[in-house]
């Protein structure tokens, strides 16, 4: 069976679907960049990991981290284990350059056809208490939905020109997923 790379907007049901496939497929693994760039940002906060601007190279050199950690995992484990990386921290082109491979399937999630009050409502309809969006300020889910539907059009237009598998969650959450996961079934195997 392949490995499997979800990418793609925060938000968008990435983690999901990787709960969706592992509950199908108990001998995945999951690996989620939210908790590994958490743990970086609380021991080693001097890296500034969550900052877009003024980094100390940590925030650049993360998709080739969780890119090793992904794959060291694999070589390591002796048996019919298989991993899934889920996380927003990855663009297409690095996705492209980190993770093709042949024992990879690489999915990202967007909504590109949402506004970004859609996006808020969406979020809201899909929140737990456990989720990171959970309590956060109006002011702040605005910014954050006019970023990653911004992100999702670059997502589904940068995707196409890779030849990389784009899913839409824009409408239908619930349905889309059912129908990735039935399109994954096909193609781990």
């Amino acid at each position: 069976m392949k490995n499997i790379a979800i990418f793609g907007a925060s938000r968008s049901g990435k983690s999901t679907l990787a709960h969706m496939i592992c509950k199908k497929y108990p001998n995945y693994n999951l690996i989620i960049g939210d908790a590994i760039r958490k743990a970086f940002s609380e021991v080693l906060p001097q890296n500034n990991i969550n900052s877009q601007i003024g980094s100390s190279g940590m925030l650049e050199d993360f998709p080739k981290f969780l890119s090793y950690v992904f794959y060291r995992s694999i070589k390591k484990i002796d048996g019919d284990f298989n991993y899934i990386i889920d996380t927003c921290d990855i663009s297409p082109e690095k996705a492209n350059e980190l993770f093709y491979r042949d024992d990879t399937l690489i999915i990202f999630l967007g909504y590109p056809h949402q506004t970004e009050k859609e996006h808020l409502i969406q979020i809201k309809k899909y929140e737990k208490e456990t989720d990171w969006t959970y309590g956060q300020t109006e002011e702040y889910m605005k910014g954050h939905a006019k970023h990653w539907t911004s992100r999702s059009k670059y997502f589904e237009h940068t995707c196409k020109e890779l030849g990389i598998w784009f899913v839409d969650t824009s409408f239908n959450r619930e349905k889309v997923l059912e129908e990735t996961m039935r399109q994954i079934e096909t193609l781990i195997k």
